[in-house]
């Protein structure tokens, strides 16, 4: 495993030189990922911690989503979603407006509409802060560690991510339909109130002189430290590709990066049909051999050579009574010129019939087996006692790390923490998520707008800082530095 995982590596460095060297690229930071086969295409600086603007919104709207049931629900536009709205785009709704949910994620994804945003988040939660506590908990979800959102709209301040996160958030993303269909929509037109919203690629041909048909959805951002950005998908031959392109000098310079991208993935990579067909034997069946007959796509560059293309099987020779319908008989490994490129897993599909002297055996073995359970089992007192022992231990364990746990997960008292987690076994992610916990549950015990309650807690936290994990340490100086720019440096 740790070769394949080193070969694939090094094929795709191989794949992103080729394509810096091709290609002449305006945008600061890129990141293209073949969603269909799990890999990374291209990256330049691609976890870079960057402002990310709108593209915030993807975020946004994927947290609107899942947070409301009912997707038709009316809702009135009131002042407050309209307030100091002159700096950033709108949809232009105005007070007393009815619109859907629905309506506003459009507003949200096609046109960036900020009024929308604010509708929206009203909705969803009862405070602008629980909606980004709902943003911040799904980077943590979904294993993030350049992001961390400080409002939905896109503002600057305590906003920012990476083209990779950014890539990540719109793979969920594109996991619900609902917000596929609505980003992937060129524009929508809200007939109550006469409102048509386009988005962002409508008319970029004739705008901007830039094909963009190849692009099935998008959504971009600007903010003047962001400049231009996009994270975007493309679907077309079984493919998904999603590409962020960010800190482009122009709206013109970004599509033609992004365009660039996507026409060379689709036109230098293809899939190509293969078909793998082996024969396993069949001890003492009606039929000698159970036939493997399976057709697969292989993902390579278009200029392949089908000569090098090798395939090997690795699994049971023989196929017995005991292998029953589903059980994985093996693995095929497929590969390019000695390269593994694919891993298949072989299941048997069918019941095997078998011959009639073969079922004699069987209940001869399960005759065997029945004795012996029945010899082993002769003196049940003796044996219920281990069991009681063995049970009595089972508790005193068990129970002993119930109460580690609930330390764990309950204490603000750094020492007891620490030592507890000592003595605590877990995987690195729970012992990051324990870690984060713990650390927010600190910040909430104290007045952390008060200078010296702030630097108390930073020496005892960093007192143990050999203790925690590297991702740990960060999330807590970021902690650190925030108060400190936004509540005491302030005073």
């Amino acid at each position: 495993m740790k070769k394949i995982f080193i070969f694939l590596i090094i094929f795709f460095l191989l794949i992103g030189n080729c394509i810096a060297e091709e290609l002449d690229f305006n945008s600061k930071y890129i990141y293209a990922y073949n969603l269909s086969e799990d890999k990374i295409m291209f990256e330049q600086n691609s976890d870079e911690e960057i402002k990310v603007a709108s593209l915030t919104k993807i975020m946004t709207a994927i947290i609107v989503i899942e947070n409301n049931k009912d997707l038709d629900k009316l809702v009135t536009i009131t002042n407050e979603d309209l307030k100091d709205m002159y700096e950033y785009t709108t949809v232009g709704f105005q007070k007393g407006d009815e619109v859907t949910i629905k309506e506003l994620l459009y507003g949200i994804l096609l046109k960036s509409g900020s009024d929308a945003v604010n509708a929206a988040v009203r909705v969803t939660t009862d405070t602008e802060e629980d909606f980004i506590r709902l943003m911040n908990q799904k980077v943590k979800e979904l294993g993030l560690v350049h992001t961390y959102f400080s409002n939905p709209i896109g503002k600057d301040e305590g906003n920012y991510s990476s083209v990779s996160d950014i890539a990540s958030i719109m793979k969920y993303c594109l996991k619900n339909k609902q917000f596929e269909k609505i980003i992937s929509t060129p524009e929508y037109y809200i007939e109550n109130l006469n409102i048509n919203i386009q988005g962002p690629l409508y008319n970029s041909l004739s705008k901007y002189k830039v094909d963009t048909s190849l692009i099935t959805g998008a959504k971009t951002g600007f903010t003047n430290l962001s400049k231009h950005s996009m994270v975007s998908f493309s679907k077309k031959d079984d493919l998904t590709y999603i590409v962020v392109t960010s800190f482009a000098d122009s709206y013109k310079n970004l599509l033609e990066d992004t365009n660039k991208l996507y026409n060379y993935l689709f036109n230098n990579y293809v899939y190509k049909n293969y078909n793998i067909n082996f024969d396993i034997d069949i001890e003492n069946g009606k039929e000698e051999k159970y036939n493997i007959n399976l057709d697969t796509k292989l993902y390579l560059d278009k200029n392949y050579d089908e000569s090098l293309i090798k395939y090997k099987y690795d699994g049971i020779n023989k196929i017995n009574l005991l292998v029953k319908k589903g059980y994985k008989l093996g693995t095929v490994s497929v590969y390019y010129d000695k390269d593994l490129i694919k891993k298949i897993d072989i299941k048997l599909n069918k019941d095997i019939e078998y011959k009639p002297k073969v079922y004699f055996k069987i209940i001869i073995t399960l005759l065997i087996i029945f004795i012996s359970i029945f010899l082993i089992f002769k003196n049940k007192k003796i044996v219920l006692n281990r069991l009681k022992k063995i049970n009595s231990r089972s508790s005193i364990i068990k129970n002993s790390e119930i109460e580690k746990i609930n330390i764990l997960e309950k204490t603000t008292d750094i020492n007891l923490f620490f030592r507890t987690f000592k003595n605590f076994k877990c995987n690195n992610k729970e012992k990051e998520r324990l870690e984060h916990d713990f650390i927010d549950r600190c910040f909430q015990s104290i007045d952390f707008k008060n200078k010296f309650e702030l630097n108390k807690l930073n020496s005892n936290l960093f007192s143990h800082k050999s203790e925690m994990c590297l991702e740990t340490i960060k999330y807590c100086k970021k902690l650190f530095k925030y108060c400190t720019d936004e509540y005491i440096n302030v005073k």
